[in-house]
């Protein structure tokens, strides 16, 4: 005969598949079992708050990897505590491009060592890759750790987990903002605003102020009163200015009248006057010639005097009466041919003698 089944082994075997039904569909339908991941390790100053196992780690707001212990070290020595963050990046995120064929195989594979990435991370720190928290949600408040290049940024390792390659981290903007916030001298700052409150307040409340204050007025008064006068006094002002430019338009008028008529006349007299000096100019001409007939008659009478007294000279004595006279008469007429002379040439000068006569200033 058959032994009878026992049920309650049968539900526990049914129980126990499922279980283990649930823990393969668990495992195996993460991917995990099948992932090939590089572990990190991140410090961060100050609150983590927001950061979970499992928050994303991005890049550029692609991700990368995820948070896989967030765990807090306390130093003994310093009585400082730290926070390590670990994460698990997947090197199948980034498609590497110009690699050389082995180094791509080991990738594609799966098979590339541990060293090996380690070692092209150490190269984008070097380059200035940096991490820093993040707000994932504002709604949620949730954080996520973002990777980028801050080249001007220093690398500072804390060098707690050396198992474990380190990404150097930076502050957040806050963290920037409340350290500089906690470097300002605030306490300085709020007694110097207090004293200057203080100094307001008694120039405010002091009498000469408010005596400052009544002079001002009363010079603001006077100030309105000279404003009126001058006001009253521009008026009946402008009205005699505007009289007494209506008078000089009248009198520019009047000349430009008068002036017009003068024209003709002044051009009559100047063309008079015109006529006139070609008149001298032609009395002169003619005296001149008139003159210089003369003076060569003169120059040969002299001549002949002098070949006359050449002759008598032969028979009369240098002491006789006739060559006293005959001397006598030949100064005169050197005399009589020098005036002339002078005559001629200052009438060449001054042709306007022949009219007004010789002036005082003349002669010259």
């Amino acid at each position: 005969m058959s032994k009878p089944i026992n049920k309650s082994m049968i539900g526990l075997f049914v129980v126990g598949a499922i279980a283990l039904l649930v823990v393969a569909i668990g495992v195996l339908g993460s991917g995990k079992l099948f992932k090939v991941t590089t572990p990190y390790v991140m410090v961060f100053e100050g609150s983590v708050k927001g950061l979970n196992v499992g928050s994303p780690v991005v890049f550029r707001g692609v991700k990368l990897g995820s948070v896989s212990n967030i765990r807090m070290q306390f130093n003994y020595a310093t009585k400082t505590f730290t926070i390590l963050v670990y994460s698990d990046f997947e090197p199948s995120q980034i498609q590497v491009t110009n690699m050389d064929e082995a180094t791509a195989k080991k990738i594609t594979a799966g098979k590339s060592g541990l060293e090996d990435r380690y070692t092209n991370m150490r190269q984008l720190i070097d380059g200035g890759l940096r991490a820093q928290l993040e707000m994932q949600s504002i709604v949620t408040g949730q954080l996520q750790i973002a990777l980028d290049f801050y080249p001007d940024k220093p690398a500072v390792y804390a060098e707690i987990d050396k198992t474990v390659q380190e990404i150097p981290t930076i502050p957040t903007t806050l963290q920037q903002l409340t350290k500089k916030l906690e470097s300002l001298p605030l306490e300085e700052i709020f007694n110097k605003v207090n004293l200057a409150l203080d100094g307001v307040a008694n120039l405010v409340q002091s009498p000469e102020l408010k005596e400052s204050v009544a002079n001002l007025n009363t010079a603001l008064k006077d100030v309105q009163s000279l404003v009126r006068n001058v006001d009253a006094q521009v008026k009946p002002l402008s009205a005699g200015l505007s009289d007494t430019i209506r008078d000089t338009q009248k009198l520019v008028r009047n000349a430009d009248s008068q002036m017009a008529s003068l024209g003709p006349n002044l051009n009559e007299a100047i063309g008079d006057g015109r006529k006139l000096i070609r008149n001298i100019d032609g009395s002169v001409e003619s005296l001149k010639v008139k003159l210089d007939g003369t003076l060569t008659t003169a120059t040969a009478a002299l001549e002949e005097a002098r070949k006359l007294v050449q002759d008598l000279g032969a028979s009369a004595r240098e002491d006789s009466a006739l060559m006293y006279r005959l001397t006598e008469t030949l100064r005169e007429v050197e005399k009589a041919a020098r005036s002339l002379s002078t005559l001629s040439d200052y009438l060449e000068r001054h042709p306007e003698a022949l009219l007004g006569g010789k002036g005082d200033g003349g002669g010259k």
